[in-house]
């Protein structure tokens, strides 16, 4: 129990980590030894975690009047439009790509809605780990 327990933190500590996210934790939690389907599950809460921490600080940023004026300074009304027509496509195509820590800020600086946000993230982050799972063991089965 212990040693899952160890592997489940290693996983979900390499989906956390912004230089590994999704993309090297996947590959990292099968090598170490943990199922396809706890991989997948650690990896991908480890990496949603941080869009729960950004928008828990986003919102607190915005309680000072200060930063609020900041933050509504940064974004112009065009990207926003654009964001708000086509939000959710760009950040399911997009997470994998640029990272969730920086679809996080993105989606919250361009005011995403809340629930927008964590659906896409959430979605793009699972497909994209129970594709690279599936290769995986595609490649390893082939391999054997």
């Amino acid at each position: 129990m212990t040693e899952y327990l160890l592997l489940a933190l290693g996983a979900w500590f390499a989906g956390f980590f912004p230089l590994l996210e999704i993309v090297a934790a996947v590959p990292l939690a099968l090598a170490a030894g943990l199922d396809t389907l706890s991989a997948v599950f650690w990896t991908v809460f480890g990496n949603f975690t941080p869009i729960l921490l950004i928008d828990l600080f986003y919102v607190q940023m915005r309680r000072y009047e200060r930063a609020k004026r900041w933050l509504d300074g940064l974004v112009s009304e065009k990207a926003q439009a654009r964001i708000n027509r086509y939000g959710v496509w760009f950040i399911l195509a997009a997470t994998p790509i640029i990272g969730v820590w920086a679809m996080g800020v993105a989606g919250k600086l361009l005011r995403v809605e809340r629930s927008k946000l964590f659906t896409a993230t959430f979605a793009s982050i699972l497909v994209y780990a129970l594709v690279l799972a599936l290769l995986i063991q595609w490649g390893a089965s082939a391999l054997t």
